[in-house]
């Protein structure tokens, strides 16, 4: 099969995401020395050796998540397998919740049932690889997983694997735009085999107002609902360019931005809010009054500010 070669990332992806690069460093995800931006499913199922997390464990009911959630981010990462391995990398993944999110698999060519939808690269079940990649065991390799709302993107050492737009994938359909990110442990049936994890680090695009902003005009309703969610995160920084869209001309994101915007004034207001941030959000909002030309968005912002008070 023909190598797709991958382009630089300001070229593959939007303009938007790639500023999002740019402007911010891939933090890290795995300290090299402990679990602590983890939790595992069970105790003892991952170990660090040597600034590696290393599987301890086969079968299933052995993954461990990341504590935060992630919607739209890059995420990048070294792995290597034994002859007899099978992991994978969860996306927006809710563990208590059965069949949400999705798995970038990861697996060793030990087992017969390694077809296009189910090798390395592919999201697992979903989409098979258009690319098949190297599996050579015992040796290190790198993966980007790029998830940009509806679409993803799966590389391995510079090299597309899978492009999918899920909103175009009828077993996809459904899932949500956010959850947490997981490790899974070595699903090979035999001891003595692990999956090696190193080098993880992640670019969450939704700590980007602009590419926040950009979200509101989404039509799929589970994405813009995500991206309203990622707004009132944000807090003081984002008021602006959410006051400014509500003078767009798109009602979807005239409303999205009202509802980021009552999100935020109403966190805001809530017993135990970090006094700093609450002073932040309400010297934004007088700001953005007096910098409207809009008396329907200067009346509703004035609102939110008494919210807040009260």
């Amino acid at each position: 099969m023909k190598k797709i070669r991958i382009l630089t990332l300001a070229a593959l992806l939007l303009p938007f995401i790639a500023g999002a690069q740019n402007s911010g460093d891939c933090m890290q995800l795995f300290n090299g020395r402990d679990l602590s931006d983890w939790r595992p499913d069970k105790p003892g199922s991952f170990e660090v050796i040597n600034g590696e997390l290393v599987t301890r464990s086969f079968g299933s009911g052995n993954d461990m998540y990341t504590i935060k959630q992630y919607g739209n981010f890059i995420l990048r990462l070294e792995f290597l397998l034994s002859e007899v391995g099978n992991s994978g990398v969860f996306i927006r993944r809710d563990p208590s919740v059965p069949g949400s999110g999705f798995e970038v698999q990861l697996l060793a060519p030990w087992t017969p049932w390694r077809d296009d939808l189910h090798c390395t690269g592919s999201l697992y079940g979903h989409v098979a690889v258009s690319n098949r990649p190297d599996e050579t065991t015992g040796r290190w390799y790198k993966m980007e997983i790029s998830c940009d709302r509806n679409l993803v993107t799966v590389s391995i050492n510079g090299e597309i694997t899978t492009r999918a737009d899920i909103d175009t994938v009828k077993s996809m359909e459904g899932k949500p735009f956010t959850g947490y990110i997981g490790l899974q442990g070595n699903h090979a049936e035999k001891e003595n085999q692990f999956a090696k994890f190193r080098n993880i680090c992640i670019i969450d695009l939704d700590t980007d107002p602009q590419y926040v902003i950009r979200g509101l005009h989404f039509r799929n309703e589970m994405a813009r609902s995500q991206c309203i969610n990622a707004a009132a995160s944000l807090g003081a920084q984002i008021i602006q360019p959410l006051a400014d869209l509500m003078a767009d001309q798109d009602p979807v994101a005239q409303n999205g931005a009202k509802q980021a915007l009552f999100d935020i004034a109403a966190n805001a207001s809530t017993a135990g809010y970090p006094s700093k941030e609450k002073k932040d959000v309400i010297k934004a909002i007088r700001k953005s009054i007096k910098a409207s030309s809009s008396d329907i968005t200067s009346d509703y912002l004035k609102w939110l500010a008494g919210l807040i008070r009260n």
